[in-house]
């Protein structure tokens, strides 16, 4: 078939393999039967301006397609905000004012880039209540007031200024208030193209990549007369689909929390109203491209946003399940809605933790806002970064060892929680609590500050009562310790399967008397990664550790499936609680890794078939005599 290519002016012949988006141009006769349009190359035209505009009246108002948008009256007063008041030359006369009544404003996500030469400190507050320069200021921050001077909003909340970054108790008491900052804003303003605060977003698209994937064809219109159409490869339109703002660990809540939010994005500029069940949206030009890092969470976070299911769809939907899996589907109980939730939490710490912070130890700040919002579906107290009513099973978290470092110099919370080391979350599938062996007595919390539940935490002590063995690595073998008995529980070549470390600097990886060693990758990035001022010990010969159980062999999964070996957590006991067996003082241990007992892996052909199997007979019932102990883990 012979296209048009409007970039090198020439008819190619190619065959039409593959996805199209089809666009027309808004003045072509096309234009009523196709209606996305070609890419808009200015987002900071006229244009595009007076569409923000149109559609943000359209939403307040619940016109049109924004008749379901449940918009909340705004009674909420941030700490502070930048009134802007536009000149009739030159830029806009920016200040700190201090609100004392609701006011509508937007809000501003962006990358930081780094430190932030223009950010407020307890030195340049009073100088910030009177005047701002606008020449002070990054172009990130430059466009996103002229966005709301634009869209008719003379105050904006902007993080880096309207919070006092060397004031930790400001900064604690602003953080815990972000979910209201964003959320009671009229809108937010993510600038998702800028790497850094000084790139800014309202400069021309590059549209060069696309060039070479846009032809040109005939369309014959309704009423016989003829326009043009123009087709773009799906293909090429989605390469390099992400924005610099999807690698932050902040901008997910905050885009979350909006109701409305206008995107800056490398492909274009689009507008989502989150308030509204059938969320209306509006772009500049092509399809929009708007994805969640877990679904639904938008829908609890704005409650009555769930769109209502008819009757026949639900009939359909039972059909296809049926066709599809050969079963009907299981009706939902009353705790459903809740297990769901929970589910999307889960998911959505997954794809958090891939995110990157500048400061590390934000890490269970970054999520705090998600986690109040959530709160109330879930029904239960949060910990840490866990939900207390899901507890022992939400305990089996395992960092990604891609995405593996050193244990962070600076506490960030309690080794049983995924937020005290860095790396991507990977978690298990989900197991029922009433399956555990491990019981939760009581979780332990002393928080940062009283008034910020969600925040970050001073300590944290998971009291629970379970079973406990002694195992040692010596670099050949794991050994069950029972008294004098030495029981193998694996040789060095399914040590990587079986044992997860949390850190790439835990003892156990480094021991190696023989090679292969299963952890090398790991000791290598260790090697690599090693800071001046922590040198690299030698690797001891042997290693004690606990094997904490949480789910026993045989345990049926949430999927109906049974473990075929125990699943726990890896410990190393900080100070010997007890003088001999009969003492009440519980052993105070830390988490340092996982142990998976339930997914054997082959057989390797040096191992003999005797071996392997006292392997796996040692794995399954390593726990079967063991007493429940009452321990602390800190």
């Amino acid at each position: 078939m012979g296209l048009w290519n409007t970039a090198s002016k020439k008819q190619i012949r190619m065959p039409l393999a593959g996805e199209f988006y089809v666009i027309a141009n808004k003045e072509d006769a096309a234009s009523a039967a196709i209606k996305s349009r070609p890419i808009a190359i200015d987002p900071a035209s006229k244009e595009t301006f007076a569409l923000l505009r149109e559609n943000l009246h359209s939403c307040l108002q619940m016109q049109g397609v924004h008749s379901d948008c449940k918009d909340t009256a705004n009674n909420y007063v941030p700490s502070r905000l930048l009134k802007l008041d536009a000149c009739s030359e030159g830029p806009p006369r920016i200040r700190i004012c201090l609100p004392d009544k609701p006011t509508p404003y937007a809000v501003l996500s962006y990358c930081w880039g780094g430190d932030q030469a223009h950010k407020t400190t307890s030195t340049t507050l009073a100088a910030n209540y009177i005047n701002i320069r606008w020449d002070s200021l990054p172009r990130t921050i430059q466009d996103a007031i002229q966005v709301s001077l634009n869209i008719g909003l003379e105050y904006i909340w902007v993080d880096s200024i309207c919070i006092i970054q060397d004031d930790d108790i400001d900064k604690q008491r602003e953080i815990a208030c972000m979910p209201r900052v964003y959320n009671e804003s009229v809108v937010t303003i993510i600038a998702a193209r800028a790497k850094s605060a000084r790139e800014g977003f309202l400069h021309p698209l590059d549209t060069s990549r696309y060039q070479d994937s846009i032809f040109k064809l005939g369309f014959k219109c309704e009423h016989g007369t003829s326009g043009h159409a123009y087709l773009v490869r799906e293909r090429q339109y989605n390469y390099g689909a992400s924005d610099p703002i999807d690698s932050r660990a902040w901008t997910l809540q905050e885009s979350y929390l909006s109701k409305r939010i206008i995107k800056y994005g490398s492909k274009q500029c689009s507008m989502v109203c989150q308030c509204s069940p059938s969320k209306p949206q509006i772009v500049d030009g092509w399809m929009l491209d708007q994805s969640y890092d877990a679904p639904e969470i938008e829908n609890i976070i704005f409650p009555g946003s769930k769109l209502s299911v008819s009757p026949e769809d639900i009939a359909k939907w039972k059909h296809y399940y049926k066709e599809e899996h050969g079963t009907d589907p299981r009706e939902p109980s009353e705790h459903t809605e809740e297990s769901e939730i929970y589910s999307n939490w889960r998911e959505l710490v997954m794809n958090y933790s891939t995110r990157s912070l500048t400061v590390p130890a934000d890490r269970i700040l970054a999520i705090s806002g998600l986690a109040d919002r959530i709160a109330p579906a879930i029904r239960g107290r949060y910990v840490a970064g866990h939900w207390e009513n899901h507890l022992p099973g939400d305990l089996l978290w395992e960092i990604a060892t891609a995405s593996m470092g050193m244990r962070p110099k600076s506490y960030q919370g309690p080794s049983w929680s995924w937020t005290s080391v860095n790396g991507s979350v990977v978690s298990y599938d989900y197991m029922p609590e009433d399956a555990a062996t491990l019981k939760v007595l009581r979780v332990e919390i002393e928080l940062c500050d009283a008034l910020a539940p969600f925040g970050a935490v001073k300590s944290g002590l998971l009291r629970a009562q379970g079973k406990l063995v002694k195992a040692r690595w010596n670099g050949t073998e794991l050994l069950l310790l029972q008294g004098e008995k030495m029981l193998p529980l694996s040789s060095r070549h399914f040590m990587a399967s079986l044992l997860s470390p949390d850190t790439t600097d835990e003892e156990f990886i480094r021991i190696s008397n023989h090679f292969p060693n299963p952890w090398d990758p790991l000791v290598a990035r260790y090697a690599d990664t090693t800071a001046t001022d922590r040198t690299k010990l030698p690797a001891p010969s042997e290693y004690d550790m606990y094997l904490l159980e949480i789910f026993p062999a045989c345990a049926t999964t949430g999927f109906g499936t049974e473990l075929d070996g125990s699943r726990g957590l890896i410990l190393k006991e900080i100070s010997v609680g007890r003088s001999d067996q009969n003492s009440s003082t519980p052993r105070r241990l830390r988490r340092v890794g996982l142990f998976n007992f339930a997914d054997h892996p082959s057989r390797e052909s040096e191992v003999s078939i005797r071996d392997w199997e006292a392997y796996t007979s040692n794995q399954r019932h390593c726990f079967d005599d063991c007493e429940m102990e009452e321990i602390v883990i800190e």
